[in-house]
C-alpha cells in the first residue's frame, strides 16, 4: 500500500522501544524507506539483563537510537516532526 501510493518516508513511534519500533524502523530501512525514527514518542520498560543490571528506560532508548542513528533511520524529535505536519511524505 506505502508504494503503490507513492509513500517513501515513515515515521516511527510506539510502545517497546527496542522491540517493535526498532524493528519496524530497520525493516522499513531494509525495504528502501527512509525512516524517521522519534525516539521521545516511543515506550520502553527497565529490563534486567543476565548479569543481573538492570538498564533503565532511557538508556534502552538512548542504545535504540544509537543502533539506528544514520543507519537505518534519521533521529528526530516530536517537535521537528510536528513541523513537518502538513507536507507531503511522498518522494
Amino acid at each position: 500500500w506505502l508504494t503503490e501510493n507513492g509513500v517513501r518516508r515513515i515515521l516511527v513511534s510506539g510502545i517497546r522501544t527496542e522491540q517493535c519500533c526498532e524493528t519496524t524502523t530497520r525493516h522499513a530501512s531494509d525495504l528502501g524507506y527512509q525512516v524517521d525514527y522519534v525516539g521521545e514518542a516511543t515506550l520502553t520498560f527497565p529490563m534486567t539483563d543476565a548479569t543481573g543490571r538492570t538498564w533503565s528506560a532511557r538508556e534502552i532508548r538512548d542504545r535504540t537510537e544509537l543502533v539506528l542513528s544514520d543507519r537505518f533511520a534519521r533521529i528526530t524529535t516530536v517537535e521537528q516532526a510536528l513541523a513537518g505536519r502538513g507536507k507531503s511524505l511522498a518522494a
